[in-house]
């Protein structure tokens, strides 16, 4: 029975002490941030960011943290205790850049477009227990940077530091670094997605630096940037540039955007750009050294040398291409010397060779000058040509205007010879007509008669080559008879002959014997 007693007795005292706790709790939940009085950045009027970190030794674990925001001109929220997590195991929350938005807010039953800067209130409730943390909400206007350049270890003084805005490029403010290598600048805070600054550090004989950095929006303190840079042995630098006998001093430029330094030049198309470069050693000129320059043309790499022109000088030229429209170059300059090297740029602007156009033009004024005074000459000449045809065409209209009524009588008389030859050519047209028609008839019976002629010629013809055929039979049988004549005419001749023989013969006889007788 005792036992039971003690059991009861140290379960009420439990149930006291988990009651007095309980009742104590509002003393238990502690806030980290945001912090009483914290500065916090309005940077979009549209949401209220904020940071929130609690702890709760007492809460249960995963119990709802509730959060709950008041601020100037009666600005609240519409609906008390916006939850935004839970505590953990640790009996911890820690929320980053948790975004509440306008539309969230009322002042006085409207709802409002957009925050103000002031300050307000915010509750952080827990398991029962809250906590009210008074901040200020700020228009982040300005941001101080403390940036330290050194050298070797050591501060660095006289070095020009500069801060650039990473959005746009454009140049926000410079300083110098005093003694301590310390440039201080404040600058207007620049808000975008990244809050970023491009911050550069110069210093003739060393090399150029330079650093981005990221401000948090909420961040109200100094900036603290260190920069490290080293002394430069080999140095080129350029000394002036010259285009078509005109020298243009070279002056570094900061491009929006871009660090480093770079050279701006101008040219014309069609002549030999050069760049004069005074390379030092330690300060002192230096011959001997490898400087050239690489480019593209039309998508095509090139590169050009420098030639050395003495007192550590050196001549770097290049020809620029004829182009219907201008062209910009950037030009990469390298030079080496021993084991160092230095490189530059130079953003070349070719433009159209206005001045040789300009001397083409003149040569071409010239020339219709000369044109013109020719033209001039010739034109005093047709003017008194004309002066003097004028005259002719005077006289001769005045001989005309004399000679109308002859001319009128002439022209009528040729009118009448002409209606005359008009009559006769009609005459005539019709004769022809009657003569075409009877010689048409004529040929057409000529051509009948001929086309009988062809018929009799053609029989004839036919009759012809039967009495040629007849013909040539006479006469193979004259030939034939011919044969058997002379056959015979060879008989009778040697009869004949015979027969004169004997007549011979016998009229020596007789003769023979008449002598006889006598």
């Amino acid at each position: 029975m005792v036992k039971y007693l003690n059991l009861i007795v140290l379960g009420m005292l439990m149930f006291g002490i988990f009651v007095t706790l309980s009742l104590g709790s509002s003393t238990a939940l502690t806030v980290y941030s945001p912090f009483p009085g914290e500065h916090v950045a309005l940077i979009c009027s549209k949401e209220l960011i904020l940071n929130i970190s609690v702890y709760d030794p007492v809460a249960p674990e995963d119990s709802t943290v509730a959060v709950t925001i008041s601020g100037p001109y009666d600005i609240k929220m519409t609906s008390a205790g916006v939850p935004i997590g839970q505590l953990n195991a640790s009996h911890m929350l820690t929320v980053t850049d948790y975004e509440f938005p306008v539309t969230l807010f009322e002042a006085n039953g409207t709802q409002i477009s957009a925050f103000i800067p002031g300050q307000y209130n915010v509750t952080i409730s827990v398991a029962g227990c809250s906590e009210t943390i008074p901040i200020y909400v700020i228009s982040p206007n300005e941001i101080e940077f403390l940036v330290y350049v050194y050298s070797n270890g050591l501060p660095l003084s006289g070095v020009t530091v500069s801060i650039y805005n990473v959005t746009n490029g454009g140049l926000l403010l410079t300083n110098t670094t005093n003694s301590q290598g310390l440039a201080e600048l404040t600058v207007p805070y620049v808000y975008t997605m990244t809050n970023e600054y491009n911050i550069t550090a110069v210093k003739p004989g060393y090399q150029l630096v330079y650093d981005v950095v990221t401000v948090p929006a909420d961040h109200i303190t100094p900036v603290t940037v260190k920069l490290t840079t080293k002394p430069i042995t080999f140095v080129l630098t350029p000394v002036y540039f010259q285009d078509m006998g005109v020298t243009e001093p070279a002056e570094p430029a900061q491009l929006p955007g871009t660090p480093e330094l770079v050279y701006i030049a101008s040219a014309y198309m069609g002549t030999t750009f050069s760049i004069i470069i005074n390379a030092t050693e330690s300060g002192m000129p230096v011959q001997g050294a490898t400087i050239s320059a690489s480019y593209m043309i039309n998508g095509k790499q090139m590169s050009s040398t420098a030639t050395y022109i003495g007192n550590g000088q050196y001549n770097l030229s290049i020809i620029l291409p004829n182009s219907t429209v201008p062209y910009d170059l950037e030009l990469v300059v390298t030079g080496s010397y021993q084991t160092n090297t230095y490189t530059f740029v130079t953003l070349l602007s070719v433009q159209p060779n206005v001045v040789g156009e300009i001397q083409y033009l003149q040569s071409e004024v010239n020339n219709l000058e000369t044109e013109v005074t020719t033209l001039e000459s010739e034109i005093l000449s047709l003017n008194e040509t004309i002066m003097q045809q004028s005259s002719e065409i005077a006289s001769l209209k005045m001989y005309l205007e004399g000679n109308v009524s002859y001319f009128s009588m002439q022209i009528s008389n040729l009118e009448s010879e002409i209606k005359y030859l008009n009559s006769t050519l009609m005459t005539l047209s019709s004769e022809l007509t009657t003569v075409n028609s009877t010689l048409s008839n004529e040929v057409n019976s000529l051509t009948a008669e001929v086309h009988s002629l062809s018929t009799q010629v053609s029989t004839l013809s036919t009759e012809l080559n039967n009495l040629n055929t007849t013909v040539n039979n006479l006469n193979a049988n004259i030939n034939n008879d011919n044969s058997k004549i002379s056959s015979l005419t060879t008989l009778v001749y040697g009869g004949i002959i015979l027969g004169v023989i004997a007549l011979i013969i016998a009229i020596v006889a007789v003769v023979l014997v008449f002598r006889k007788v006598a």
